[in-house]
């Protein structure tokens, strides 16, 4: 159940909807210029940070268009510096320490690592569920 709530939770902040962001500011959606799993044209990112710099530009553009406000520009940015997008060793691992954890803990880190986590923590009903490509700017592991 974590998983799904969280995957479209996910979905809303970083290629989906947009609808997510810090202060109630819909962050816009940078999916079509600077989709997270590769670039628009579908070759791999090369690093996260030409990520980020592909949603800093698009962000800034459609401020100065007066697309979006400044919050939302920054809301954007902000969404980008705190995702996996760019780097495929990374991941965004939601982390409950019991199954009463409505609002699980969000952390970037490698597929191992949290599927490590996972074993300890199911230890004492906890869980950690791997969510995949994404970002942590907005909550994705909140139910």
């Amino acid at each position: 159940m974590h998983r799904i709530v969280g995957a479209l939770l996910l979905a809303v902040v970083v290629g989906g909807g947009g609808e997510a962001s810090a202060r109630n500011e819909p962050a816009p959606d940078m999916s079509a210029v600077c989709p997270c799993d590769t670039r628009a044209d579908g070759e791999a990112w090369t690093t996260h940070g030409e990520y980020v710099v592909c949603v800093v530009a698009e962000a800034r553009r459609q401020r100065v268009a007066g697309i979006i406000r400044p919050k939302q520009m920054r809301a954007a940015m902000r969404a980008a510096r705190r995702s996996t997008c760019g780097d495929p060793l990374r991941t965004v691992c939601c982390i409950y320490r019991d199954d009463n954890d409505d609002v699980g803990q969000c952390r970037i880190m490698s597929a191992n690592a949290c599927d490590v986590l996972d074993d300890r923590l199911s230890e004492g009903e906890g869980e950690a569920d791997d969510m995949g490509s994404g970002s942590c700017a907005e909550n994705p592991c909140a139910l």
